[in-house]
């Protein structure tokens, strides 16, 4: 019976099929009522009974528990023994009980026998009759004996519909993903592709190849990292991972190579199986979004580039750069919109990809039919191929192309026009193939050509302000020139009567008084002028250092204080000199002081206050000048910083100036990182402005500094030959004076060859120049007196004394050579000690 189930089930493939031939042969050899196999579920009480053989009862097909027919029948197939019964009514085990399952069954004898697989009930078979029965050990033998074989025979079945699913899903998960499968076999060297597999190398289905042959059709850039990478995998027992190119008739294919080594029973390489995709629609996608991710990051910094350029030239190279790069030309120029003598050529500005030469030996483009339009500012022009293009392709001289140029076939060009419409020139675009240049490439010149045009616009207009900048410093420095001149020699001959008159009284001292105030209040006006100037054009260079404000504000109170007894204007102070230090220019810090007291003497009427107040508040120092004068009116007060702005700017207003000195003290507060602030309660209450500067740490404190003005001379120029040139005058009789006064010889000069001239008759100590003097000015005297060499002169210490006062005329006469830079109107004592100084006394 055995041999016989054997080679029945063996040819069926349906496990319902092998359960029913089961049931049905042991049902029949037995001669029993009815046979059935079961699968037990988890809990290992519930089974499904299905397949069973009926002779003479019905098919009980169905869902049981095996609790319903006694624990003890669950006990025991739990613990894999048999369950036997002969007669239901006479054993005990049942006798007695509820044998209501029996009875709906027709089950009067039975034998149940389990299955375990794995330490679990998972399967079982059952044989009834429908009449008491005692059963034979031998057929309980055979029925433990089919169950096993029963049980394998599904197993076996179950494996192969298993893997016949398995592949059925690879089979559907390779077309849905377009892949292909692959194995080699390491021992003949052979590959066996599937169809889809074999079509992405271009190979007919079912073809032979080694792997080696195969690695042939790879690009041969990859052919050696494949072989590497299938060695490293092999290797270390890892995935073989890899992407490559594969050349086609129809184009470069890019596959996904994926695969595992497999092994033998004895541990050596056996093979490899894996798949393969088509994934060149993602690495095109790829490369695009590569392509267009650096055309936006080149277009963004283009962009910014083209923003803060404002040298042209530079701007020009840094499009047509960019320009090339981004419609993917092999060379590109930018042509400047101008002719030469002849009319004709354009001046090239800017090449990129190719030699400067290789536009020397031909006429730059001329205005042709092809050329002409972009510089006339008409629409982009793109040829596929200019050789044959029937629109440019004939024309005379070159017919397409002279000898010797540039290899272009594919042709682009854009003009580059203004905000207004002015053309300033044309970008041109060649690549020595054809086709190169598409809509997209167009577009992205268009771009590059508008972006181009504003910057130039901008560098036009930004080298307009540099002129109009340059030509205000030039107009500035030539004013202050001009202006100080007569003021200096106004101040010195006031200086001088002063000396000669020391008890001059009446109209003569009053005259003396007023000229010296009003020529003083004049030098103000120009400096103020200057500084304003300075601060607005971002020049004026502060030297900051640690100071202490003390002695800053006294030196700027000494100065005001004769104008403001004059005026009968009391002046108190309250500084605390322990207030603290401040990094500041001590010069502008005294400045400002100054700014803020004589305003505030200006505007007291006589018998008034002014008080100034040092003293430190939190992590600030806090300058305040107060004073019990006119007030400002509160439409007023918000602009009372504002230059060139007054109260009163009628032409009967009582006070005189220009209104620019609290803008400057505003200016150089601001530029020290502090504040100030007016405040007023009105007209005729007063005003006061209040200056904060921010603390420096106590650890910085610097040793206690004193500012105060320039005493008068005490160095007197006894025996020393002084020789001085000014082209005016005036001048040149108020230096003798001045000089001879403080014992001086002086000789005077009113050119450069004057100057040559005594130097060699009189040979003088000390040399006293101006700068702006007509024909040869200060600095070339100097190089010429330097060019005499020291035996003839040429060592003479020179001192500039010119009404040329910037900063960076100082800075110029120091680099040019001048021991000292002096600026005019000059104090006499100043003047003096500075000759003394280069005179070595």
């Amino acid at each position: 019976m055995l041999d016989e189930l054997f080679e029945l089930t063996k040819r069926v493939a349906d496990p319902a099929e092998v359960m029913r031939l089961t049931a049905r042969l042991l049902g029949q050899h037995l001669h029993a009522s009815r046979c059935a196999y079961a699968h037990v579920d988890a809990d290992q009480d519930h089974f499904d009974l299905f397949g069973d053989y009926n002779d003479g009862v019905p098919s009980i097909v169905g869902r049981y528990a095996f609790s319903d027919f006694g624990m003890q029948v669950r006990d025991l197939m739990r613990a894999d023994l048999p369950y036997i019964n002969h007669d239901v009514d006479s054993d005990p085990r049942t006798a007695g009980t509820d044998l209501s399952a029996y009875r709906a069954t027709r089950i009067q004898a039975v034998i149940c026998v389990p299955l375990h697989r794995d330490g679990r009930f998972v399967a079982g078979m059952a044989v009834h009759q429908d009449r008491p029965r005692v059963w034979r050990d031998e057929e309980i033998a055979l029925m433990l004996t089919v169950v096993a074989r029963c049980w394998e025979s599904l197993e076996r079945l179950r494996t192969e519909r298993a893997l016949r699913d398995a592949n059925q899903r690879l089979s559907l998960a390779l077309a849905a993903g377009e892949l292909g499968d692959w194995s080699w076999d390491a021992g003949t060297d052979r590959m066996t592709l599937s169809a889809a597999a074999a079509r992405l190398y271009g190979l007919e289905p079912g073809s032979s190849w080694t792997r080696s042959a195969m690695r042939r059709l790879l690009h041969r850039d990859d052919r050696e990292p494949a072989r590497l990478a299938a060695a490293h995998a092999a290797a270390q027992r890892g995935l073989y991972d890899i992407e490559y190119r594969v050349p086609r008739p129809e184009g470069l294919r890019w596959v996904s190579v994926q695969g595992k080594p497999t092994y033998g029973a004895d541990g050596r390489l056996a093979g490899m199986i894996g798949v393969v995709r088509d994934i060149t629609a993602r690495r095109l996608a790829e490369e695009r979004a590569r392509n267009e991710a650096q055309t936006l990051e080149l277009l963004n910094q283009t962009g910014a580039a083209l923003a803060g350029e404002l040298e042209i030239d530079a701007l020009l190279q840094r499009v047509t750069d960019a320009a090339t790069q981004l419609t993917g030309a092999r060379f590109g120029a930018f042509f400047y919109n101008g002719t030469d003598d002849q009319g004709e050529a354009y001046l090239l500005y800017a090449l990129s990809g190719a030699p400067r030469e290789a536009f020397e030996k031909l006429g730059h483009p001329r205005p042709t039919t092809l050329f002409g339009p972009t510089f006339r500012g008409g629409a982009p022009i793109r040829c596929d191929d200019i050789l044959v293009d029937p629109r440019y392709g004939q024309w005379r001289p070159h017919h397409g192309m002279p000898a010797g140029h540039l290899p272009v076939r594919s042709y682009l060009a854009v003009a580059v026009t203004s905000r207004t419409g002015q053309v300033f020139g044309g970008l041109f675009f060649g690549h020595p193939e054809p086709g190169r240049f598409d809509a997209r490439a167009e577009r992205l010149a268009v771009g590059i050509a508008a972006q181009a045009g504003i910057a130039i616009d901008n560098a036009r207009l930004y080298a307009d302000v540099q002129r109009a900048s340059a030509l205000k410093d030039e107009f500035l420095a030539t004013l202050s020139h001009e202006l100080r001149t007569p003021l200096s020699a106004i101040l010195g001959w006031v200086h001088l009567l002063r000396r000669r008159y020391p008890d001059a009284a009446g109209d003569l001292a009053k005259g003396i008084a007023v000229i010296e105030r009003n020529a003083r209040a004049q030098s103000q006006l120009v400096d103020d002028l200057l500084d304003m100037s300075r601060i607005v054009s971002g020049k004026l260079q502060l030297d900051l250092q640690p100071v202490a404000p003390l002695g800053c504000i006294e030196a700027a109170i000494e100065t005001v204080r004769p104008a403001a007894e004059a005026a009968g204007v009391r002046i108190e102070t309250r500084l605390d000199p322990g207030a603290g230090v401040v990094s500041a220019d001590a010069v502008r810090l005294q400045q400002v002081v100054w700014n803020l007291v004589a305003n505030a003497v200006k505007f007291t009427p006589r018998g008034g206050l002014v008080s100034v107040q040092l003293v430190a508040e939190g992590e600030a120092l806090r300058i305040v000048v107060q004073d019990s004068g006119i007030g400002i009116a509160p439409a007023f007060l918000p602009h009372i910083f504002d230059r060139f702005r007054q109260a009163d700017g009628s032409i009967t207003r009582r006070f005189g100036g220009l209104g620019l000195g609290l803008a400057i003290v505003r200016q150089l507060v601001e530029l020290h990182g502090g504040s100030v602030q007016a405040s007023s309660a009105g007209e005729g209450q007063g005003s006061c402005f209040v200056v904060r500067l921010p603390l420096q740490a106590a650890g910085q404190l610097p040793a206690l500094q004193v500012f105060a003005p320039l005493p008068p001379a005490s160095t007197e120029l006894a025996g020393l030959c002084v020789l001085v040139v000014d082209d005016e005058a005036d001048a040149r009789e108020l230096l003798q004076r001045m000089l001879a006064d403080a014992g001086a010889q002086v000789l005077v000069a009113d050119s450069a060859q004057a100057v040559l001239q005594a130097i060699a008759r009189e040979r003088p100590q000390v040399l006293v120049s101006d700068i702006g003097m007509p024909l040869v000015d200060g600095y070339e005297l100097l190089r010429r007196v330097r060019a005499l060499g020291p035996a003839q002169g040429g060592n003479l210490p020179a001192i500039a004394l010119t009404a040329f006062a910037r900063a960076e005329d100082r800075v110029r006469a120091l680099k040019a050579g001048f021991r000292a830079h002096v600026a005019k109107p000059v104090e006499p004592a100043e003047l003096v000690a500075t000759i003394a100084s280069a005179a070595g006394r």
